[in-house]
């Protein structure tokens, strides 16, 4: 699969995840060392910022998980004034950053997240 053709259907399934519900403002994949695969967040988010931020994240995510818990993270997400930004691994390599409304239905994001990260795992 080219690298073009693999780049649009992730842009879709972000397109998809955002259209699904109105409590998603913005998402991206990013590879696990912090470079943006394919980016579907507001203008005024930095994307290099976000998926820095995101590899940070997931570092930290992941030893809390392997030391406290015995296994590796799947999921982490923050809580801030102005909403959430949750991080879900696609696979070894990638993770899926969303970024919602301070009141979004968390449990409905979630379910919709990992739908589409089961469809993002198939493409890388």
């Amino acid at each position: 699969m080219a690298a073009g053709s693999r780049v649009e259907k992730i842009q879709e399934i972000l397109r998809n995840l955002r259209s699904v519900s109105p409590d998603i403002i913005g998402s991206a994949m990013v590879s696990t060392d912090g470079f943006i695969i394919a980016s579907l967040l507001p203008n005024e988010i930095d994307e290099e910022l976000v998926s820095g931020m995101a590899a940070a994240l997931l570092g930290v995510g992941e030893r809390i998980a392997h030391e406290l818990m015995g296994g590796a993270m799947e999921q982490t997400y923050v809580r801030g004034r102005q909403g959430y930004v949750i991080l879900n691994a696609v696979g070894a390599d990638a993770l899926l950053i969303v970024l919602t409304t301070p009141d979004a239905k968390l449990g409905l994001v979630f379910l919709d997240i990992r739908r589409r990260v089961t469809e993002l795992a198939k493409i890388v």
